[in-house]
């Protein structure tokens, strides 16, 4: 922290051009294609909180937490957004990667069909299709979904969709239901309305961390203070967004060529599932115990090499004077 702030007196005392000059380099690679919950990202950028920090953060597309992930474990990025329990597995994979920032505190998982196919609970699920693509977060965690959901994982029928084509495909009938995270439930309404179920799986007692930021072993080591920076400016950016999302909104809509009305709009609904229910903890800040409960859901799943799951996140980088605002 004394490091910190010495660095960010100094970049204030030379000026803005001159902490231009001073700034390091650091690479962000999100999750997928830049949506509501990265607004507070793009707000810090558009404010110039990251450069008066003393960071030039490199911001890049994703195409999946997996993705994310192999970017992080080959040195193509040094900061990645990735589903923890997506994370958890690479982990148990011997890639060297950390998390330092939550940013979903819930799990945005939602399941999606429509009422007039038959189905009114998630039991009505057994001998249906769901569509997603092989990479998406749900499909690829749901062996423990299923579980919690008490079917057989083998019950139901998976058919590969395109991410663009889950909505049209099941108001088509092509497929009985989908995943989705919770941000763009707005979608749904909109297109079918009174027609529309849906199972936010936190509510069916599966609730394993959801994005968070995670870093490289290398990155870490080499590039301790900008992280550190950039993991304070983020949490107040998160703070602020939270507190009033109109203006995060817009710098969002404004980076990424997207209608401001959506950006507000999946603002809206990630921050539903971002603090977390009754969360006490700074923004950001690991509960290591969630941390162990979610790894145990990942080796059961999956063929992992065992590893302590306190090791696979730090909260050395967080300010625990950063809260959420209460009125979330």
């Amino acid at each position: 922290m004394r490091k910190y702030m010495t660095f960010l007196m100094a970049t204030a005392l030379c000026g803005t051009g001159a902490s231009a000059a001073m700034a390091e380099d650091l690479s962000l690679q999100l999750n997928w294609k830049a949506g509501g919950d990265h607004a507070p990202i793009y707000y810090a950028l558009e404010q110039g909180w990251y450069e008066e920090a003393g960071v030039d953060l490199d911001v890049r597309q994703g195409s999946g937490s997996g993705a994310s992930a192999k970017a992080l474990a080959v040195g193509q990025a040094d900061l990645a957004i990735i589903d923890t329990p997506t994370a958890l597995q690479f982990i148990g994979n011997d890639t060297p990667i950390k998390g330092v920032f939550v940013a979903y505190n819930d799990s945005p998982y939602g399941i999606y069909w429509k009422k007039s196919s038959g189905i009114e609970t998630v039991a009505d699920l057994k001998g249906r299709k769901i569509g997603a693509p092989a990479f998406d977060a749900a499909r690829q965690m749901w062996i423990p979904i299923a579980n919690a959901l008490n079917l057989d994982p083998d019950s139901v029928e998976w058919v590969n969709l395109q991410p663009t084509a889950k909505v049209a495909a099941l108001q088509s009938g092509a497929i009985d239901a989908t995943t989705h995270f919770y941000s763009v439930h707005f979608i749904y309404e909109d297109v079918l309305g009174d027609d529309l179920g849906y199972a936010l799986l936190r509510d069916e007692g599966l609730n394993p961390y959801g994005l968070a930021y995670f870093a490289s072993d290398d990155s870490i080591a080499e590039k301790h203070d900008a992280i550190e920076a950039m993991v304070h400016v983020t949490q107040r950016a998160f703070s602020a967004c939270l507190e009033d999302p109109a203006p995060c909104a817009k710098a969002l809509s404004q980076a990424v060529s997207m209608k401001e009305s959506d950006a507000a709009r999946e603002l809206e609904y990630a921050s539903r599932v971002i603090p977390g229910i009754d969360n006490p903890l700074a923004i950001g800040e690991w509960d290591i115990e969630r941390v162990a409960a979610d790894y145990d859901l990942v080796e059961a799943s999956f063929e992992i090499t065992p590893f302590d799951p306190k090791t696979a996140v730090t909260n050395e980088f967080i300010d625990t004077s950063i809260k959420y605002p209460t009125t979330n």
